[in-house]
């Protein structure tokens, strides 16, 4: 079994190394002023440790069945003594809001006031997964947990006793340095953070934490309608998928594609009557079960498919952006994704084109050539693709 990308190549396989944007900092902000983020950190192995999922992800909003998460003591403690510590250590900050999930979780920061000379949001951060850490040490964790099961079931997250930190015996100070035992971090290295900058973004921020435990129901309810690929192969062509796949089995598929100005006008596409009833009968199509398939690059197109995806018409959408283990569309597409209506794809070559203009024909070359298809082969390789997530290589083909 190849474990490695040049053993990849010899047997005709082209990995593309999906770069993870969990650490990536925005090189103009000041992170030691005042500011608005939302902060991810996720568990190291995203190991379930914090809880599990309960509820129905067809309860009204208000009632208690609706989905939440039922916190483990681990969890519980997060947010009842670390959490409170941020405020008391740094009374700059204030927690707007907190959003436990069991592998993961999402803090709202709002920094009022420059803080301490020499500090910054990641010395923050820093200070809070070491005491986050040092409650999982104090409570038996060793990095002997299991993930959290799809079933949502009440399991033993912690998967060791749990002790209080007076029953933990301390190290020796008489034992040397190399002989401490070592201890694993609670979290991955590093984090994610979104500055927030204006009030329709934060109202987005605040629903999207709300939903977190009702998407990841969702998806564990209902994964034909969630699924995640990371190698797709349609035709000779590779992509990482996120959503319907079904869609690709469709046989009435219509590719949407227009060029930003009419070649005859002179006129912005959108703007000409040949585009309006193009449009018109795209959608008229749509509604009675042709799939669309497009980037949405050009204004016409958008218009096209973003009308498609609200009313909840089936769509196959080609992005620039990358679709690697845990990433997920935004609320609108989601949304689109639960009802089955929406597939995304990622083209692993697209980052070999130079400019926007040839990655736009790039694309809408790939949605004609998926409209002439109703195969696919899927073929995980998610040990290439994450390395830090998937520890050993597992290739497996099966078909649509």
């Amino acid at each position: 079994m190849p474990t490695t990308k040049e053993e990849l190549l010899r047997r005709g396989l082209h990995p593309h190394d999906i770069q993870h944007n969990q650490h990536r900092r925005a090189e103009w902000q000041d992170y030691g002023g005042t500011g608005l983020y939302m902060v991810t950190l996720c568990v190291e192995g995203r190991l379930g440790l914090f809880g599990h999922l309960e509820g129905n992800i067809r309860a009204p909003r208000t009632s208690e069945a609706f989905p939440h998460i039922v916190l483990s003591p681990l969890g519980h403690a997060i947010m009842m003594e670390e959490l409170p510590k941020i405020h008391r250590l740094y009374p700059q900050i204030e927690l707007w809001k907190a959003a436990i999930m069991p592998d993961h979780l999402h803090l709202l920061f709002y920094i009022s006031a420059p803080l301490p000379k020499g500090k910054h949001l990641g010395h923050v951060i820093s200070s809070f997964k070491g005491g986050c850490s040092r409650l999982w040490w104090a409570q038996g964790g060793t990095g002997g947990a299991t993930k959290e099961s799809n079933s949502g079931t009440n399991t033993n997250v912690m998967g060791t006793a749990v002790e209080t930190a007076a029953n933990v015996p301390a190290v020796s100070a008489a034992v040397p340095p190399a002989a401490k035992p070592s201890r694993p971090p609670l979290f991955e290295r590093g984090y994610h953070d979104r500055i927030i900058r204006r009030p329709g973004m934060l109202e987005n921020i605040k629903r999207y934490m709300a939903d977190n435990p009702l998407r990841a129901m969702i998806r564990q309810q209902m994964p034909h309608l969630m699924e995640r690929r990371l190698h797709l192969r349609i035709g000779t062509h590779d992509f990482a998928a996120f959503g319907a796949l079904f869609l690709l089995k469709r046989a009435e598929k219509e590719q949407v594609f227009y060029h930003r100005r009419d070649k005859t006008t002179g006129l912005p596409t959108e703007q000409t009557e040949s585009y309006r009833q193009s449009r018109d009968r795209q959608l008229n199509e749509a509604r009675e079960g042709v799939v669309l398939v497009s980037p949405g690059i050009s204004k016409g197109e958008s218009l096209v498919i973003h009308t498609a995806i609200d009313e909840g018409l089936p769509v196959i959408q080609l992005q620039k952006e990358t679709i690697g283990q845990y990433w997920k569309p935004e609320r609108h597409r989601f949304e689109a994704c639960t009802r089955g209506a929406l597939l995304i794809l990622y083209p692993w070559e697209l980052d070999k084109e130079q400019t926007d203009y040839d990655r736009f024909h790039r694309l809408n070359d790939l949605a004609a050539e998926i409209c002439a298809r109703t195969d696919a082969t899927l073929m995980d390789v998610g040990g290439i693709l994450e390395p830090k997530v998937h520890k050993r290589l597992q290739r497996h083909t099966s078909y649509l």
